[in-house]
């Protein structure tokens, strides 16, 4: 087998929910976000594991991503935080997910297709109070759920996205609650019942516990990211790789792709079988460096495809087959990774390929 592989601690997961169940104390429904193959991790594995250690609900992007764990036996309640597209209604009905709705054609095709089944179809209204990406706007929100008098269809839940929670000193998600609490003020004034209400991400789940209300929906902390004040989270994956060529070459020598870097000594370079195409980031070209014997080797040339290059002049005692961490030991971090890289630690995970096989522990 090729010897590139994500390590994945469960144990590390089971934590980290458990510090959100802490957080959030009893009363509130954790929902365990495991879209985008829970974040790179695997969400098949990871969602059982979340479920059997405390978790309420799941939380999908899209249908195929709840179909695949409908089809690996789970049957707890999988709601779609993206919402459907009304074709889909027939599927969401029959496997019982429960969809976010913003859409009247979406209710519609959602009655038709429970009416057929004789079941009743749940769902959340979707508010936008600031993201701007999805939802009905909060002033339209009392309107929109009056008018949805579809037969065989249930208004189980209201939600929100919070847009800059993790961000220091913002003022902006004190806005957002406002509105979020005034649309939910308006809904019961008007006589339209609920089963629940929520907002809270991971950023929010540790700085705003007046945002936990019905349901909280951490996504990036269960895999041991983004911690914020006392909260003690611990990194779920590890890259890893070995060593298949180790080479010393001629000061002056040109090494990858486009002659992005010249030796300006003799050096020892290690060949590394893991690329772009791994979702090892094009980007990190000369900026990254990789843990190696408890030290950094910097990362030489152009990220290829399939291989990377890397000096280990310095790290006495290499050989072929030694093992190398990317990211996920107290060496490199996947914060460190995402600097480098110029992006977020959410886009580092969730883009390591399906070809990187996920070995749990």
């Amino acid at each position: 087998m090729r010897p590139t592989w994500a390590e994945i601690s469960l144990d590390s997961f089971k934590s980290n929910l458990g510090k959100v169940k802490m957080l959030v104390g009893r009363g509130v429904c954790v929902m365990a976000v495991v879209k985008a193959d829970a974040y790179g991790h695997g969400a098949v594995r990871l969602s059982k594991t979340a479920l059997s250690s405390g978790a309420d609900m799941l939380g999908v992007a899209t249908v195929p991503e709840a179909l695949q764990l409908r089809k690996s036996g789970i049957t707890g309640e999988i709601f779609l935080l993206g919402g459907i597209d009304p074709s889909e209604a027939e599927i969401v009905v029959e496997n019982g997910f429960i969809p976010a709705c913003y859409s009247s054609a979406v209710l519609k095709a959602l009655s038709e297709a429970a009416s057929k089944s004789t079941k009743t179809a749940s769902y959340h209204l979707k508010v936008d109070t600031g993201m701007t990406r999805l939802g009905v706007s909060s002033d339209e929100a009392s309107s929109f759920a009056s008018s949805a008098s579809f037969p065989a269809i249930s208004l189980e839940g209201v939600f929100t996205h919070l847009a800059s929670s993790n961000i220091p000193r913002s003022d902006y998600t004190d806005y957002q609650l406002g509105v979020f609490r005034k649309t939910l003020s308006s809904l019961q004034a008007r006589g339209i019942k609920y089963g629940s209400a929520h907002c809270a991400n991971s950023a929010a789940v540790q700085k705003f516990p007046d945002s936990h209300m019905d349901i909280v929906r951490p996504g990036i902390m269960l895999y041991g990211l983004e911690a914020m004040g006392q909260v003690n989270l611990k990194p779920v994956m590890k890259l890893k790789t070995r060593i298949v060529q180790l080479r010393k070459i001629r000061e002056g020598t040109s090494v990858g792709y486009g002659e992005s870097f010249v030796t300006q000594r003799e050096t020892w370079v290690a060949t590394l079988p893991i690329g772009y195409a791994d979702g090892y980031p094009r980007a990190l070209s000369n900026r990254a460096k990789v843990s190696l014997g408890g030290k950094l080797a910097p990362l030489i040339g152009s990220v290829c495809m399939d291989f990377i290059m890397v000096d280990v002049t310095d790290i006495p005692g290499v050989r072929v087959g030694d093992e190398v961490v990317l990211f996920g030991d107290s060496l490199v971090s996947v914060a460190d990774v995402s600097s480098w890289a110029g992006t977020i630690s959410y886009e580092i995970l969730s883009r390591i390929s399906p070809r990187v096989p996920r070995h749990y522990i």
